[in-house]
């Protein structure tokens, strides 16, 4: 038996994650996501937003169990859409620039939270 739930809100690994719809007009936002990601030249930053959240419930055995997944949309993690001030270590990102490629699932467990403040 296979059941697939979608969430708004979700706890993964202590912190309170929301799909970007929700945290719209919110004080606070907590649809950012990063993830350390593998690419043709090595390891690279990924960042994006959390635009759905699906629980996925199934049985092996005696022993129900779940997965949860993460659909997102990435940014472009080239040196166009995104950079890293050596000085003070903050991350620019270029939010209008998107990541090519379809991939948007990854699972919740892997990712860490961010939040993303536009200049002033």
């Amino acid at each position: 038996m296979k059941c697939v739930e979608e969430w708004d809100m979700y706890f993964v690994n202590g912190y309170k994650f929301h799909t970007n719809a929700w945290s719209k007009g919110k004080k606070t936002i907590n649809s950012g996501v990063y993830v350390k990601g593998l690419i043709e030249r090595g390891e690279d930053d990924f960042y994006g937003i959390i635009h759905r959240i699906y629980e996925l419930k199934y049985n092996t055995s005696n022993k129900p169990k779940k997965v949860v997944l993460f659909f997102c949309e990435w940014f472009d993690h080239s040196r166009k859409g995104t950079r890293v001030d050596s000085k003070y270590n903050i991350v620019d990102i270029h939010t209008t620039s998107r990541y090519q490629p379809l991939d948007p699932f990854i699972f919740a467990y892997n990712v860490r939270q961010v939040y993303y403040v536009q200049y002033p």
